[in-house]
């Protein structure tokens, strides 16, 4: 027989206050990997991701939709940290980056390095793109 005693320790939760709680998990996580980053580049490795992007993605869209109207700071930071996903690239893109940038910020240039230069811009200039789509992607919780 349940008493009122137990039910107060053994609160339920529905689906959805713990896919909240599931989306603060993972957004905090995430939170983490940013604040560690160096900022010296423009590309990071997707697999340093301590989920899936479109995970990361829902995460923040469930908390957007739930904070709207409120908390400016929080969804302000929320949307940076969504755009900063653009940064997060393959493996392989993220070490052409690391090499191009490598090359450009150096005084001793080598031809077959100046390849690297030229791929890292190309990925670059994708990134910039990604992170317009992905501010765009925002609007509708915004």
């Amino acid at each position: 027989m349940h008493d009122k005693h137990t039910a107060d320790k053994h609160p339920v939760t529905t689906e959805h206050e713990q896919n909240l709680v599931e989306a603060q998990n993972v957004v905090n996580e995430y939170g983490h990997l940013l604040v560690r980053l160096d900022g010296t580049t423009l590309a990071y490795p997707a697999s340093r991701l301590p989920y899936t992007v479109d995970t990361i993605k829902s995460a923040i869209h469930l908390l957007l939709w739930e904070l709207r109207g409120q908390d400016r700071k929080i969804i302000d930071s929320l949307v940076q940290s969504y755009v900063y996903l653009a940064q997060f690239v393959s493996d392989s893109d993220a070490e052409i980056v690391q090499r191009g940038q490598q090359v450009m910020f150096s005084s001793d240039i080598d031809a077959d390095e100046l390849a690297y230069a030229e791929k890292a811009k190309a990925i670059i200039t994708q990134v910039k793109l990604e992170m317009e789509n992905l501010l765009e992607d925002l609007n509708a919780f915004l």
